[in-house]
């Protein structure tokens, strides 16, 4: 009987996507032994990658469309809807995410969410009455100001002055009044999915706990910190609702926040809202599969606060099937041991090999990882 192998990875942040890490995974397998069956789910844990996984499923159409990227270029994302479950799925990656803006460009004072709200604009003008938001993975810290712009919010100051919606201002704004079509939007069932439940503010808030991978230095974070505090206080007068410290306030740079005060979101954890989705459990049984391989671009303190592995891991477990994860690096003496259900975890990219190289050279390194690891137990 051929080996059967599930291949179920999410994406690494600035190198691979999870639906590449599919096709290396199963290129190397095949060439170790051709028999092998070969199942591939690329995945996401509510971040970049996690549209992907909508291919797999029946009755959902993806479509694109022209939206502003992070630095207000003209850029094409895609999006997907069911027509029947008149359910619309966004990935805010699609439009907002951090690989579309170059590392020496990245600086969270300078970006925007506003191409996300165009996303949101055009699923609900496609007769969407649900919209599940995948948020993570962005490059911008403007508390979804961006996206609230573009579904046709305007801001004012205490003397009435309507401001333009960037973070600079965040802490003059007063007054928000609600779009024209308000009444359609507020009618939507919104959905906001990621791995992320840190509070908006504070030491594990938007800024402070995600700044510094945007390109913010501890002075820009200082002053987001300062503007975000105001506008978030703002938002409470203005809406009577403290959503501040809720799961999930701080996820995509205070997106989650703005979603929950004016589009009234609820929030579901990324990985488990998918895997219910894809029907993951009824997938993932005992004797479905030899072996699972996933992987993630880092493995660290945050894998074991719900990242996919963390989540696989369980699955696996319980499913007695063994799990073989792969990452680009691996942090803080995180062994297969101090991961429950995964059988080996492997580091693919040498000790001492930098960052940018490695960055370059994921595929290659994944392919002779998986070759490495394999070639015992498929020959």
């Amino acid at each position: 009987m051929p080996k059967k192998i599930l291949v179920i990875p999410d994406s690494f942040k600035d190198s691979i996507s999870s639906k590449d890490f599919c096709s290396v995974a199963k290129s190397s397998i095949l060439k170790i032994n051709p028999s092998t069956v070969v199942d591939c789910i690329p995945m996401g844990d509510g971040g970049e990658g996690s549209l992907e996984s909508f291919k797999m499923i029946k009755d959902y159409t993806f479509k694109s469309t022209i939206v502003k990227s992070p630095l207000g270029k003209d850029i094409e994302a895609r999006y997907c809807i069911n027509r029947k479950t008149k359910t619309g799925i966004i990935e805010l990656a699609e439009a907002s995410g951090m690989q579309l803006v170059p590392k020496k460009l990245r600086n969270p004072l300078k970006t925007t969410s506003y191409g996300t709200g165009q996303l949101i604009k055009k699923v609900i003008s496609d007769g969407m009455k649900k919209i599940i938001l995948f948020i993570g993975g962005s490059a911008t810290n403007d508390v979804g100001i961006g996206i609230l712009d573009a579904l046709g919010f305007t801001f004012y100051d205490s003397n009435n002055n309507q401001l333009n919606a960037n973070v600079k201002n965040l802490d003059k704004i007063k007054k928000i009044e609600n779009c024209p079509n308000y009444d359609v939007i507020n009618k939507i069932d919104f959905v906001i999915a990621c791995d992320v439940t840190n509070p908006l503010t504070g030491p594990k808030g938007a800024t402070y706990y995600f700044g510094k991978q945007k390109g913010a230095t501890e002075l820009i974070m200082e002053f987001l910190e300062k503007k975000i505090l105001h506008f978030s206080k703002a938002v409470v007068s203005i809406t009577s609702k403290n959503y501040i410290n809720n799961k999930g306030a701080g996820a995509a740079g205070g997106i989650g926040f703005i979603a929950f005060s004016f589009l009234n979101a609820t929030f579901e954890e990324g990985f488990p809202l998918l895997s219910k989705i894809l029907d993951l459990e009824k997938k993932i049984k005992h004797g479905n599969y030899d072996w699972i391989i996933t992987g993630e671009g880092c493995i660290d303190k945050q894998t074991i606060n719900g990242k996919l592995i963390w989540h696989l891991g369980a699955m696996g477990l319980n499913a007695s099937i063994p799990i073989i994860a792969f990452a680009g690096k691996i942090n803080d003496n995180l062994s297969a041991r101090k991961l429950p259900g995964i059988t080996i975890a492997k580091q693919i990219t040498p000790n001492n090999m930098k960052l940018n190289t490695a960055i370059k050279n994921a595929s290659k390194n994944l392919d002779i990882s998986i070759k490495k690891e394999m070639t015992s137990l498929l020959i």
